[in-house]
């Protein structure tokens, strides 16, 4: 009796997790996490709401904004679709299958002010390297009527022009001499001073330049392009980690 009085608990502990194992198979295991974030780039377009697969996906995005990392199921294949907010009619989708561990950033945008609006999915370089800042340059400035420039005064990478579309990485060692800017090869009469990028290390006795953003070594960074309604150029730095 003493040896069943033992036995009988062991089986009760055992054959659940015999059932929970005799349940998994190959084709439904369960699977690890990769992660998407969402850009609203679009000037002329208002709010959208995303979707994975007809279920909304974050909170409603705004022009000029971006969401958080969402984690979603790695390794599967999902429709993305964006509506304008307060509607339940699709404005713009695509399809991509999301890799198991590695991060995506999906952007709302236009090719032009008449074409209708799409979604890019970039997958995102989201490792750091504690030496050096590493940038992604991302061109999505439709309403803009020229290509961009960007240079850096530390000569940390040669200047290069980018179009529409245009997607460009670079490691950069971050030095007091850092100043990466952006100009437009036809200049607009309206347009503002854009920010540059800097080096948030700066000499005791002086402080940061006026219009300036700080960028450091060991951070991973999204540099984003577009236009205004005019026609003028706009920058915005996201950080990735």
């Amino acid at each position: 009796m003493k040896n069943t009085r033992i036995i009988f608990p062991i089986l009760f502990m055992v054959l659940p997790a015999l059932m929970l194992f005799s349940c998994i198979k190959n084709d439904n295991f369960i699977k690890g996490d990769a992660k998407i974030r969402y850009f609203q780039a679009a000037v002329t377009d208002t709010t959208q709401n995303f979707y994975l697969r007809g279920i909304q996906s974050g909170a409603s995005t705004n022009y000029g904004s971006n969401s958080n990392y969402i984690v979603i199921a790695g390794d599967s294949t999902y429709t993305i679709t964006s509506r304008n907010i307060n509607t339940g009619v699709d404005v713009a989708s695509a399809t991509q299958k999301f890799d198991i561990g590695a991060n995506y950033s999906v952007y709302y945008t236009r090719k032009n002010t008449t074409d209708r609006p799409l979604l890019n999915v970039y997958q995102d370089d989201v490792k750091p390297n504690l030496t050096v800042a590493k940038l992604t340059f991302l061109n999505l400035g439709y309403t803009l009527g020229s290509d961009v420039i960007v240079k850096d005064d530390g000569n940390a990478f040669p200047q290069f022009t980018m179009k529409y579309g245009d997607r460009l990485s670079h490691t950069v060692n971050v030095t007091k001499a850092t100043k990466i800017s952006f100009t437009l090869t036809s200049t607009v009469s309206t347009q503002l001073p854009v920010s540059t990028l800097d080096s948030l290390t700066v000499a005791p006795t002086t402080t940061k330049p006026v219009g300036s953003l700080a960028i450091t070594k060991g951070l991973v960074y999204t540099v984003l392009l577009d236009g205004s309604k005019k026609g003028e150029l706009q920058m915005r730095l996201v950080s990735a980690n």
